[in-house]
Formats: structure tokens, sequence, C-alpha cells
């Protein structure tokens, strides 16, 4: 039976939180039985489509042709689950999301509290092409799980091994080779300390796995010797392993002109869409991403909540981000929103880009620079961050007035002038038109970063407890950006991060457009503990204001330590006070002694580095 020392007071926090969201979404609107009256063509009851939502039926066709129907009504017209219905959404082979709303226009899903149980074969709602879409009051969850959990009984890190006996209640991972376990993200496992349940914020990817007798296993591992040793000793008998469970891919649905309709990166995929809100969504599982969105304007979440089922042993809430909210100029809002147990980042927000193929003048020819699922979103009247990527400088700003298509992935836009050094392996981002907002949200402990900040964004009102990086913003890759500046955190409190509470890096100094800021920290509560992570630590930043912080030390290391500004500029430090004082709870356990963390990349078959505080 799965030990209980770390799981009882967490659960009852989750599930005091967790009756508090969904009673936000069953004291909403409540209906009636749908059976009694005729269906209102505006006020679609799933009953009326035949959904049963008893748990057991295969609701998933029945949902399907009542979406179908709401985007068929128009603008007003909302499709409604019964409260506290579980509506089982089985596996389907010819599409990765189970259902999908396509074309919608002024749609509301009402979930009422009602549960969303999917097959992990495919994710749960595909939103392509809609524009001021809510969906509301559900309950995300998996059955099977995506994935497993065991207890560690002996750890080998000279020989790369580990004997694991899988918990009570949990499915026995595949048993198999690397002929199966070669995609670095379905191969990924990740350690939780024994004694608390945080993340230890490393992982390994599994290369082998064999069943030994009963429900124990031996594992082996991908990497060299050195870097799989050094992650294993990091770990003792008693801690736990949380492993991802492999399924066969769906197929994907692309449009005549190559745009994928529907993925499989995240339960609730929103593509090509505007004026999307996701609110009082709460997910327990998820076999990739929770919540995804590309080439989309304009997507809040509001009350949402990636956690550890209530009551339960689970020791994972996702396998990978949380929210991943890409390729967009009016920056998403997150409000009120809660993420722990991830196997990834809880938030990530960036812009993607689009390579510079040929220059002609003011004609520039541009292909989209991150994975396949994703196109070139760029319109007329935008404007575009030009980044010269081998000289790692900032070129110039310019508008867009013409776009011609040349393909999926490629076109040829017409600049309002002509930039000098523009030349072919330059970037291209779209400019933000509204800086990106996450308000009153709490993280907890997961495998990489809180949020994952790249545009301009306030963060306010936030806690981030037992994370390894809380705030971070940097550049390292031709995929992802834009070169961060313009982080304002007000009000946050960051409990005893592992590796920085607030991290930033840039190649230099000259990435950042002239005349912009890197960071205002203002009003924030540290407290440091373990002997290990900063309250900040940034590189190549120009113009830091750090002002009314508290600092308090639990692990007696002086204040030089705790701060870390490689060739930065113009700082200003107000108020900023130290303090030492005795540790009132527990520090997590120790992070692996290492020179840099790994960060693997949604889809892209490679890894990145993100950059080491120094």
């Amino acid at each position: 039976m799965m030990t209980d020392r770390w799981t009882r007071r967490s659960m009852i926090r989750s599930s005091v939180q967790g009756a508090i969201v969904l009673a936000g979404g069953v004291t909403g609107i409540r209906h009636g039985s749908a059976s009694a009256a005729e269906p209102d063509p505006k006020n679609l009851a799933v009953t009326h489509f035949g959904a049963a939502g008893d748990g057991r039926a295969d609701d998933r066709d029945a949902i399907q042709r009542a979406l179908s129907a709401a985007v068929a009504a128009g603008p007003g017209s909302r499709v409604v689950f019964e409260p506290g219905r579980v509506y089982r959404l089985g596996p389907r082979d010819e599409a990765y999301g189970a259902l999908l709303l396509e074309g919608a226009r002024g749609v509301t899903l009402c979930g009422q509290g009602a549960t969303l149980l999917a097959h992990p074969s495919n994710r749960i709602l595909a939103v392509y092409d809609c524009r001021d879409l809510v969906v509301r009051d559900f309950v995300l969850d998996f059955d099977p799980l995506p994935f497993t959990q065991a207890e560690l009984l002996d750890i080998d890190s000279e020989q790369g091994s580990v004997r694991f006996r899988v918990a009570a209640g949990f499915a026995d991972p595949v048993e198999a080779g690397a002929d199966q376990y070669r995609d670095f993200k379905s191969s990924d496992c990740v350690f939780l300390d024994g004694a608390t349940g945080h993340f230890t914020h490393d992982w390994l990817r599994l290369e082998e796995v064999r069943r030994q007798k009963n429900r124990i296993f031996e594992a082996r591992f991908h990497g060299s010797r050195e870097l799989v040793t050094r992650r294993l000793s990091a770990v003792r008998p008693g801690d736990f392993m949380g492993i991802k469970m492999l399924h066969p891919p769906a197929q994907v649905k692309r449009t005549d002109a190559g745009r994928f309709v529907a993925t499989g990166v995240a339960s609730i995929n929103i593509a090509f869409s505007w004026g999307v809100r996701l609110e009082r969504i709460v997910s327990y599982a998820a076999p990739n991403m929770t919540f995804n969105a590309h080439g989309s304007e304009d997507i809040t979440l509001d009350g949402c909540a990636v956690r550890r089922r209530p009551g339960s042993d689970r020791l994972i809430a996702g396998n990978s981000d949380g929210c991943h909210l890409k390729s967009l100029t009016s920056m998403p809002r997150v409000i009120d929103c809660e993420f722990e147990a991830l196997m990834d980042d809880s938030i990530h927000i960036k812009i993607s880009s689009n390579h510079v193929a040929e220059v002609r003048g003011r004609d520039v020819r541009l292909t989209h620079g991150d994975i396949a699922y994703n196109d070139v979103v760029i319109q007329p009247g935008q404007e575009l961050s030009l980044f010269d990527w081998d000289r790692r400088r900032h070129l110039s700003y310019a508008v867009v007035q013409d776009v011609r298509r040349v393909r999926y992935r490629e076109v040829w836009v017409t600049l309002d002038r002509q930039i000098p050094g523009l030349s072919p392996g330059a970037l291209a981002f779209p400019r933000p038109v509204r800086d990106a907002e996450v308000q009153r949200c709490r993280f907890g402990t997961q495998l990489k970063t809180a949020l994952l900040l790249r545009p301009p964004g306030l963060v306010r009102d936030c806690v981030f407890d037992g994370v390894a990086y809380g705030v971070h913003a940097f550049l390292n890759d031709r995929i992802e950006g834009p070169v961060p500046f313009g982080t304002r955190v007000q009000h946050g409190e960051f409990l005893r991060p592992s590796i920085a509470g607030i991290a930033l890096s840039i190649p230099s100094r000259q990435s950042v457009p002239p005349g912009n800021y890197a960071l205002v920290a203002e009003d924030c509560r540290f407290v440091m503990a373990g002997g290990r992570g900063r309250v900040l630590a940034a590189r190549n930043q120009t113009g830091i204001t750090l002002r009314r912080l508290t600092v308090e030390i639990q692990d007696g290391r002086r204040p030089e330590e705790l701060l870390s500004l490689a060739g930065c500029i113009d700082v200003v430090r107000e108020q900023v006070i130290f303090e030492e004082v005795a540790g009132d709870q527990p520090a997590p356990p120790p992070a692996p002694e290492r020179s840099r963390i790994e960060s693997s990349r949604e889809g892209s078959g490679t890894s990145e580095r993100l950059p080491q505080p120094s």
C-alpha cells in the first residue's frame, strides 16, 4: 500500500480547494431533466442527444452531436451537461481529440461540475477556428490513467538501474526495451521524495523495463553513464517514481490547407481561435499537456486547476505542462488558477519564431520555426520584432503591409521599409499588443518551472511553493521567444525555491530592443532554505528594479549568496531586507549536483538546456 507520510495534509488541502472550485461550477445555472421538454435550439442538453452520463457508456458520439448542433445554431447557443455526471469518452482511432469543436461562434459549454473521463489513447477536446467560446465547470480525468507510480526498492547508480514495486491501484508499466522506450517525451520518468512528495526536479528516460516477480520490476535508463549515475545518486529507497504509460497514438486530422485541426499535445487543445475562455476546469490527469493554445489570440484561463486528485494516492497530475500558450500577439490571461505535480512546466507563455529564409528588399520569405503542428499566423498590420540570431542582437521593428501564402508554414511578407542587416537566418516574432497576465495563482511542486514567461507580462499576487524556478525567462534557441524583457512581479511569495525564485537570462544586452527594462520586482517575500536556490539569478540584463523585498533566510547563508547578477547593468535596490529566521517548515529534499537542468521541448525530438544561475 502506498505510504501516506506526505499525503495527508496535501489531500485535506486539495479536497477543500476542489470542493470550492466544483461548488462554483454547480451553483451556476442549473437545469432540470433534459428529457422533460423538447430540445431548445439554443439550449442543448447532451441528454437529448443520447448521452447517459453514467460513467460506463461511451458518450463520445452523443456529445459530439450536441457540439455540432451548437455550432449550427450559432451565437448564443449552449451545450449543457448534467451536474455531477460522469461522461466517458472511449478510445478513438481516427483522431486525437475525442471531441471536436470546429467553427463555433459565440458558443458556451456548461459542464456544471460534470466529469469528462477519457481514454488516454486520445485527448478530450480539440478547439479549431472558434471565436468567443466559453468552456466552464468541468472535471477532466482519464481511465486508465496515463501514468503509473512505484516505490523504489534498490538503486544501483553505478550500473544505472533501479528496482521498484508498483503501488497498489496502479497499472504495471509496459515491459519493453529501447524499441518502444525511444521517444523522449513518452519515456520520461520522474522521482519524488518519499517523505514530502516533492519532485526532486530531476528525471531520466527509460530505456528498458523488465518484470522480476509479482509487481516488482527493474528499469534501466537512456543517457551517458555519468548522467545516469548523477541523477540516481540523488534518490534513495523509499522514494517514488512517476512513469508515463505507453499508449498507441491516434491519427491526426488536417485541413485541405495543411493545418492540424487536432493534435495530441493537450487534453484541451485550442488552435487558430480567438477569444476562448476556460473557466473553473479542474484536471486530475493528462497524457501530455493539460491546456494548449497555438496560433490563437485572447485566451483566458480563470479559476482552473491542475492538481493531484483529492482522496487518492496519485503523485502526478499531468505528464507535461499544465498550460502551454504560444503564437500570440494578444497575450493570455491566467487568473485564480492552481498548478502542481506536473512532469514539466506549470505555465509556459511564449511566441513561436518565424525564420527568415529569403530577403528581396522589403519582401521577406518566412518559414515557421516551431513544431509541425503550428503555422505562420502573421497578419497585415501586425508589427514584427526582427532578431539577428548569429549576432544575438535586435535589429528593428517593422510593420507587415501584405502577406502572401506560399504553402503550409511558409509565407512572403512585405514590410513597410527595408531593414538594414536583415538576412537569411534571422528570426521574426509578432510583437505583442497586450502583455501577459498571471494573477492570484498558486504553484506547488513540479518538475521544472512554475511560470516560464518570455513576452512582457505582469505576475501579481502569486505563490510559488517548493518549485525549482518560480518566474523564469530566457532565450536559448531559434524556436521559442521572443527575447524576454518587461517582466513585472508584484506581491509574490517564493517559498523555498530550489534553483531560483526569479531567473532571467539572454545571450547579450544587445538582444533586447532599446529602451526596455528587464525586471521590476516589488513587495515580494522570499523564504530560502536547504542551502540551495537564489532569490534572483540574472544574466546580461539591463534595467532591474528590486523594491520592498523581504528575504527570510532559514539556512544561515549570506545575503550575497542569494543574488546573482552576471553582466547586468542599471540595477536599483530599494528596501531589500534580509532576515535570518528559524526554519518553521522542513526544507524540500536536496537537489542533485549538476551544472545545468535539461528541459524537454514539446514535440521537437531534441532537448534544450536551461541556463544555469551563476
